[in-house]
């Protein structure tokens, strides 16, 4: 195998990797910020992971800080889209039909 095709399958097995791997607490609350800007909503315990083998969504259970300061369980969907992760389901403050959460 020579060295530039050792680089290249290095750098597919990276993209693929990067691809696979889950959002981070700090890229699911950007997320979360781009759904909600305001106000901001406090969140804790977050976990995520695929929905399904060979999914592109993941789904996330969190704990998120109502307006009566109480914490409560949630559950999201992001998907990566064009470099960041997008929410595509799931409460937020800004949600009339979630009063728990306003």
């Amino acid at each position: 195998m020579t060295r530039y095709s050792i680089l290249t399958l290095a750098l597919v097995s990276t993209a693929a990797f990067a691809q696979a791997a889950s959002p981070t607490a700090a890229q699911f609350q950007q997320a979360l910020a781009e759904a909600c800007p305001a106000p901001r909503q406090q969140t804790r315990n977050i976990r995520c992971a695929v929905e399904e083998q060979g999914s592109i969504q993941y789904r996330c259970t969190y704990e998120a800080q109502g307006a009566d300061q109480r914490w409560a369980s949630q559950t999201a969907i992001l998907q990566r889209a064009e470099g960041q992760w997008v929410w595509i389901d799931g409460p937020t403050r800004c949600d009339d039909e979630n009063p728990e959460l306003n």
